[in-house]
């Protein structure tokens, strides 16, 4: 398997992600993104990834002889873009003798936060399609607390980890709006990765979902590499990918 030329060589990372309505591709060359392609999910979807990737490899004046590793979001998120996602990550390790990282999604919205999140504890959400969440709490230091859960938005205030007290919990990810008002229901001060605090009026207050990309998953990719941390191209499956989206009721 393709190594780096050199030991200290800075990695260089094509990187998947599905997970969402939306795919993205990034290339991660010298300690930084240097180019993303998003494409809106629809119907055929894997076809649209190897464009996407010969696009952000050009425009990061990269060529596949130059990458280093293979990086792709592992979910939890769309059953189906999962699957997309990381096939075609594995195709370019296979194809290139490359090795390939799997990629939380939840862990990079948490990492993506950066200096943003001061000392404040996190918790990341995503969208599961069935009226509830997936959720994760990390710590100021970005350590998990506990493994991905599903949860209903108005129960996420009653899951909070002991350890947090009454600190103020910094939100990434889906849904801010919805979970910020279940928290201040039930007497907690949070805050949306951006800076803002949300009040008392938080459904008039426009919070924007936060989703993953392939931007975010390079970057906790190339960490992980410093630390020699490495998780495989395998799917977080947290329900039963028949299930699909909850079907809205007829008229």
């Amino acid at each position: 398997m393709k190594t780096p030329k050199r030991p200290d060589a800075l990695p260089v990372i094509l990187a998947f992600e599905a997970s969402t309505n939306q795919l993205s591709v990034a290339v991660y060359a010298g300690g930084v993104i240097r180019a993303m392609k998003t494409a809106e999910a629809a119907f055929g979807q894997a076809a649209s990834l190897v464009p996407l990737a010969v696009s952000a490899l050009a425009e990061a004046d990269v060529d596949f002889a130059m990458i280093s590793h293979v990086a792709a979001g592992r979910g939890p998120g769309s059953f189906t873009g999962l699957r997309v996602s990381l096939a075609a990550a594995k195709g370019v390790c296979l194809a290139h003798d490359l090795p390939g990282l799997g990629i939380s999604g939840l862990e990079a919205l948490a990492y993506s936060c950066g200096d943003d999140h001061g000392d404040l504890p996190i918790l990341c959400l995503a969208d599961t399609r069935r009226g509830n969440v997936y959720a994760q709490f990390f710590t100021a230091d970005m350590t998990p607390q506990g493994d991905i859960f599903e949860s209903q938005i108005e129960q996420l205030p009653l899951l909070v980890p002991s350890a947090f007290g009454q600190e103020t919990i910094l939100l990434a990810g889906y849904g801010g709006q919805a979970v910020g008002a279940a928290f201040l229901g039930a007497g907690r001060q949070v805050r949306v990765a951006g800076g803002k605090m949300i009040s008392a009026d938080a459904a008039d207050q426009g919070i924007d979902d936060i989703s993953v990309d392939a931007g975010m998953i390079a970057n906790l990719a190339a960490h992980h590499l410093t630390r020699g941390v490495v998780s495989p191209l395998t799917p977080l499956y947290l329900a039963d990918p028949r299930l699909g989206p909850k079907k809205k009721a007829s008229a």
